[in-house]
């Protein structure tokens, strides 16, 4: 019975005779980039590097650096509307005086807005129907 060292030592010696000196020049270059590019692995993890998306979040030391205040956004046309709208339905409620069990939640309000904003004029979609039914047009076409 042969083990599967005596196996992977009868295939290096197989190699070995059938390959010539010539053969061994031309994989020189091959491995010795190999070894460089495992030297260069080694010294980055040795430092405390980080490969990959994340390297820009770490300083030269290895701790995380600080992220930079951005501007926020410009509001779209729909945060914009909808802002408008829940206060609209907010003081709209307070001014009926509904009793605080009527009134409508937070979650109601929004799903009520934005139920507005299909039609509304300020929906630069607002002209083009419902999307279903663009679906539905060409689903009867074929």
């Amino acid at each position: 019975h042969s083990t599967m060292a005596d196996m992977t030592t009868a295939r290096a010696r197989s190699f070995a005779s059938h390959s010539t000196m010539a053969d061994m020049a031309k994989l020189a270059p091959a491995f010795a980039k190999l070894a460089e590019a495992a030297q260069e692995i080694s010294d980055i993890f040795a430092g405390g590097g980080v490969l990959g998306k994340r390297a820009g979040e770490f300083d030269e030391n290895g701790k995380k650096k600080k992220k930079e205040k951005r501007a926020p956004r410009a509001p779209t046309a729909f945060n914009l509307f909808m802002k408008k709208a829940v206060a609209e339905v907010k003081a709209d409620q307070q001014s009926r005086q509904v009793p605080p069990e009527e009134e409508m939640n937070p979650k109601e309000i929004f799903a009520h807005c934005a139920a507005k904003w299909k039609n509304a004029p300020e929906n630069p979609k607002s002209g083009m129907g419902s999307l279903d039914a663009g679906k539905k047009a060409k689903k009867s076409k074929k």
